[in-house]
């Protein structure tokens, strides 16, 4: 294997490890902003039914108050809607850190192996596509 095989084997070997590690970060990051998402809408439920309990207890009209009842109900279910995001994005980081794993564990043996070998490579004729 001459020297330039070796350095663009080695770079796509890098390349390919880039990929899977790009692929783990993007996933914990999307968790991330979903977990931030899901306080969100947590916080503004428990905001709205605070408001609409205070607003029962000051004699506010009715529609008022069941308008801000609804804005808490919908919000609670928007954050449930997103807490199985939350768990969609785990097992989804849990998938990136696997192929990351199963990545390295592929490649570092058939880089190892290049590495190793002293066995004639193919002519790219031979291996082009037609």
């Amino acid at each position: 294997m001459s020297a330039t095989q070796k350095a663009g084997a080695a770079v796509a070997y890098v390349a390919v490890l880039a990929r899977a590690t790009a692929y783990g970060v993007r996933a914990a990051r999307t968790r991330s902003a979903v977990e931030r998402l899901e306080s969100r809408f947590t916080e503004r439920a428990d905001s709205a039914r605070y408001l609409s309990e205070a607003m029962t207890v000051l004699n506010v009209d009715e529609p008022t108050t069941t308008a801000y009842m609804e804005i808490a109900t919908l919000s609670n279910a928007m954050a449930g809607n997103v807490g199985q995001i939350v768990a969609a994005s785990d097992s989804l980081s849990t998938a990136a850190q696997g192929l990351d794993g199963e990545t390295r564990a592929q490649h570092g043996r058939m880089a190892e192996a290049n590495r190793t070998h002293n066995v004639q490579m193919a002519d790219r004729q031979f291996i082009q596509r037609r």
